[in-house]
This record gives structure tokens, sequence and C-alpha cells, in this order.
């Protein structure tokens, strides 16, 4: 393909030889002939000239190369779109597979594809361009909207809503009963989970996440968030838009974390918590119950504090060592000290 009409791709600016043809992309380590390479930071440019790419994407106000460039706002969302250009996502065919379960009064259209000994229980709904795959369960009256893909060994509970453009990866389990006990004499008495979970616009599942079913009314994960491997959600949580959750974070029962938060990995929130909106939580935080942590901060540690005073807490812990040397030795001068009255005492005594 030729550079300018990458250029236009990428909504970029093309300074070079707008018929320089492009064949695959590369990244900076070692990108071959042919190839187009993208860099961060103009740091990088000198390095990505001695190379054998053919273009580079770069930043909005670097210097201009001896190779073309493409200038654009955010280098690594234009090379996204290159990937997709040259390396598109394998697809399976809009069909259905004659070894498919279909139970009855579905709403299925044409152009679906629905893989080999997938289940679709009495009465779910599928958008168009909607890509069920092998071995995936739909329960009964799930709701699936239009250009969504569910990855093989997928389980969507009943009553289950998901919106358009979902991508849920295998071995998550949507809809799953809360974790709701109460005690019962010698043993535990199970609260009914009778809600369900709604899945919005443009959110992603990494493989085997796992979201709980409300008690009543829904758990909700809204448009444009993001979920990593590995996350558990808990009943009549609520996740706000464009939000990042990575790996291995726990968020209990009620809990409510806001828009554009990022949640790193392994991070654990109590229940009834809530994370207001543009919140960074660190990784490995433990986030108390009834927690309310504020909007527009970052927080660090377990139990979470803001950064600046986690900062001066880790601070300290790395004096610590040095701070117990001293009082070991302020303990044996004073061990010394008092020996030496005792003694000073019985001299006296004796005389």
């Amino acid at each position: 393909m030729k550079l300018d009409k990458i250029a236009i791709l990428c909504n970029g600016r093309l300074n070079g030889k707008p018929d320089t043809e492009i064949t695959s992309f590369g990244n900076l380590m070692n990108p071959k002939k042919g190839e187009i390479i993208y860099i961060i930071s103009p740091d990088y440019m000198e390095k990505a000239e001695i190379t054998e790419a053919e273009a580079i994407i770069v930043p909005e106000g670097t210097r201009k190369s001896k190779k073309p460039t493409i200038e654009v706002k955010n280098p690594r969302v234009a090379f996204a779109l290159i990937v997709e250009l040259f390396s598109p996502e394998p697809k399976p065919e809009l069909s259905v597979h004659n070894t498919a379960l279909i139970g009855k009064n579905c709403s299925i259209p044409k152009n679906v594809h629905i893989g080999p000994y997938a289940v679709i229980s009495d009465n779910c709904s599928i958008g168009e361009n909607s890509i069920i795959e092998a071995h995936s369960f739909l329960g009964k009256n799930v709701k699936i909207g239009s250009g969504c893909r569910i990855f093989p060994g997928v389980t969507v509970y009943y009553n289950c809503v998901l919106g358009n453009n979902v991508r849920i990866h295998s071995g998550a389990v949507i809809g799953s009963d809360g974790f709701g006990y109460e005690k019962d004499g010698a043993g535990y008495r199970k609260i009914p989970q009778v809600g369900n979970v709604i899945i919005e616009n443009d959110v992603e599942l990494g493989a085997n996440v796992t979201i709980d079913r409300a008690t009543l009314g829904s758990t909700r994960i809204k448009s444009g968030t993001k979920i990593d491997n590995l996350v558990m959600i808990a009943h009549n949580v609520e996740v706000g838009k464009n939000t990042l959750i990575i790996s291995q974070v726990g968020i209990a029962g009620s809990s409510k974390v806001g828009d554009n938060c990022i949640l790193a990995g392994q991070v654990g929130i109590g229940n009834y918590a809530v994370i207001e909106d543009n919140v960074t939580v660190g990784a490995q935080c433990g986030v108390p119950m009834k927690k309310r942590l504020r909007s527009n901060e970052v927080y660090l540690g377990s139990p979470v504090r803001k950064m600046k005073e986690m900062a001066e807490i880790f601070a300290l812990e790395g004096m610590l060592p040095r701070f117990f040397s001293k009082f070991k030795r302020l303990r044996k001068d004073m061990d010394e000290m008092k020996n030496q009255i005792e003694t000073d005492i019985r001299e006296k005594d004796k005389s």
C-alpha cells in the first residue's frame, strides 16, 4: 500500500515520498525493508533512522527525517490501525454450524456465526454480525447486540444482556451466582441471586473473567471498559465508562468504580467501596470495605493512601534497617550504663 493512503488512514501528516510502498509493519528493534515502524518519542528518531524500515510513524512536531514519516497525535493508536490493516483478525464465516443447539423462540439473523457445539437456549436474541464460537453457552433470555465476538468456551447465564461490539474471551463466565449467604444455625442459608449482568457497548473481557449476577437489580459494566484476564467482579458492582481493570483484580459486592479509572494488577476492593472518576489504584493495593477514593487521585499501598503520603511511608520503610541498627546500639549503651550504675551502687553500699 502507498504511504499516502496509510497517512490518510492514520489521519496524519505525511513528510516524504507519497508513493513509498509499504508491505507490512515492524518494530524498532529489527525492522525489514518495506515495513513501517513507530516511535513514541522524538528521542528514538536517531535509532529509527539507521534501520531498514521504509517509513516511520512519529509524534507531532518531531523533526524532519531522511526517511518518510507520518506525524500523528498518538503513534501507538496509528500503529494499531496499520496492524489491523495488514494483519486482520481471523474470523469465521457467518453461518450456523449443524452441531449447534438452538432453543425455542430465538431471534437469530442470517449474518451471524454460531460455532460447533454452541448452545443457544430458549428466547435468546443475537444481533447482526455477531460471532458465537464453539462450545459457548447462552442461557435463557440472553440478549446479545450486534458486532459482538464471543470466543470459544464462554458461558453467559440466563437473563444477562450484552450491548454492541462486546468481546469476551475464552473461559469467561457471566452471570454466575453472587456469593450471598446468611448464617442460619450451624450452617449457611443461600440468598437467592435473582438479578442479572448488563454489559454495555464496546466492552472487552479477557480470558477467565467472572462477573456475578446481582442479588437484585443488575451488576453493570459500562461502555468502553476493558477488563484483563482473571478478574473477579462480584454481585451488584457497577464499573463506569472507559475504565481499565488489569489482571487478578477482585472487586467485592456492591462496590462502585467510576469512569476513566485504572485498577492495576492484583488490586483488592472491599464491599461497598466507592472509587470516584479518574482514579488510578496501583498494583496490589487493598481498598478497605466502605472506603471512598476521591476523584483525580493516585493511590498506593495496602490499605490504600494517596500517593504523596504513601511515598513518604515507603521512604521511611527504606530507612528502618538503619534506624534499627541505631536502636540496637543505643540499647546496648543503655544496658552498659545501667550495669555500671548498679555496680557503682553496690560498691558504695560495701563502703
